[in-house]
């Protein structure tokens, strides 16, 4: 969820598609900015919080959550758990809980109690259980040197961020599964990408569960939220890490440019949507038209664009003949493609080619090969060393000198780009 309830009223659009036109008026009329805040304040006393989130020591702790008050002007506490301590899984009908279970513990019936208890969440974290089987390969010599012990946040969930050392940075879920959001990899990366506007914008695409394209606040191209945000034709900025508003509102067409995030090299003066994003809303209001019509559509052409508003790795070259990728605009990279109907064009996701694109551009020293279809090839060479990759491109076991790579498990006789993927 959003940290403060202040992006969901502005955004609240973000997640229906098509909006509807009470939510626009809203959005319209309706901003969360300090000032209001502090109007509010002044004429409504929040509540005190409680002594742990104040303290913040070995001992009392928690968490400082927004309060069910408008724009979440006031703060709300929920201490933390210790291990062992009673705690509740909650479910319909249950009270808000007052505590929860601190940073690497969860709530769980343990083997010979009655009742839930905070216990590890190693045995319960998909993250967890993937560092232990790190670390268990690790002892037995089987990480190569380009592999990444998994990192997990407090709660157990996979850290937003994973890197291919010399290489790429990308986005991915709690679970660990990727999504949007990439960046060639500096020592500084992982304080500027931080993955939020992404990873709330993969989460609305599960929920919805639409076979239609979804409408998201628009993220950079490191998956942070554009600074600059528009909901019909009225904009603000908003902060690119937490997606909260931090200036008033400005007509599209005629006070854009003077918002303090604008930036006219990212930004058009008078628009705000992309080409892609314009392609996006035409297949919206087509689909709108049908349903008004009592049509029932069944199937649709996928999302074009990614989360950023530009196109999406994969596009369907209009004669229909085969699958293709591209760079942001939409421009094909290279010659990488693979024709419709082939187990090429099944498993193609052009992960490589938009990774090469990337390296490239930068003037990077090493950039990967690719195999036709623009995936990466299972077997990678860097300096006189050779090992299996994982789709995304990540080492996948120990390397070998560059004479001995067909001992390798993915050299499979020199063929490197299976046809089925």
């Amino acid at each position: 969820m959003y940290k403060s309830s202040t992006a969901i009223i502005v955004w609240l659009l973000a997640i229906a598609s098509p909006p509807a036109e009470g939510q626009l008026e809203l959005a319209k009329n309706y901003v969360c900015t300090e000032d209001f805040c502090d109007n509010y304040r002044e004429g409504n006393e929040c509540d005190t919080l409680k002594i742990a989130c104040r303290a913040q020591n070995a001992t009392h702790n928690g968490i400082v959550f927004p309060s069910a008050t408008p724009c979440s002007c006031c703060k709300t506490c929920v201490e933390n758990l210790r291990l062992g301590e009673d705690c509740s899984v909650g479910g319909l009908g249950y009270p808000v809980p007052a505590g929860i279970c601190g940073p690497g513990l969860y709530c769980k019936v343990a083997d010979g109690d009655e009742h839930p208890t905070c216990q590890p969440m190693l045995e319960s974290s998909k993250c967890y259980t993937a560092q232990k089987a790190y670390d268990e390969q690790r002892r037995d010599g089987l990480i190569g040197h380009l592999m990444q012990r998994p990192e997990c946040d407090g709660d157990g969930h996979f850290q937003p961020v994973r890197c291919i050392p010399g290489q790429t940075c990308y986005c991915v879920d709690e679970e660990g599964k990727r999504i949007f959001g990439e960046a060639v990899h500096t020592a500084s990366i992982q304080i500027s990408m931080r993955c939020e506007c992404s990873r709330l914008a993969a989460k609305a695409r599960t929920l919805l569960n639409s076979p239609y394209p979804v409408l998201t606040s628009r993220c950079d191209s490191k998956g942070s939220y554009d600074q600059l945000q528009c909901v019909d034709d009225m904009c603000v900025c908003v902060d690119m890490h937490t997606g909260r508003p931090s200036s008033d509102l400005r007509n599209v067409t005629r006070g854009l440019a003077s918002l303090p995030c604008f930036d006219k090299r990212l930004h058009e003066n008078t628009t705000y949507l992309r080409d892609c994003e314009n392609v996006k809303l035409a297949q919206i209001v087509d689909i709108s038209a049908y349903a008004t019509a009592d049509f029932n559509v069944l199937e649709f052409e996928r999302d074009v664009c990614q989360p950023d508003g530009h196109y999406d790795r994969i596009q369907l070259h209009p004669t229909g003949g085969y699958l293709y990728c591209v760079d942001r605009e939409g421009a094909p990279i290279e010659e990488y493609r693979a024709l419709l109907s082939t187990p090429l064009a099944a498993s193609m996701n052009c992960k490589c080619a938009r990774a090469r694109k990337l390296l490239i551009d930068s003037k990077s020293l090493e950039v990967p090969e690719c195999c036709p279809n623009g995936n990466y090839r299972r077997l990678a060479c860097r300096r006189g060393e050779c090992y299996c990759v994982d789709e995304d491109g990540g080492q996948v076991g120990v390397e070998r000198p560059e004479k001995d790579k067909r001992k390798l498990p993915c050299y499979n006789g020199g063929e490197l780009c299976p046809v089925g993927g």
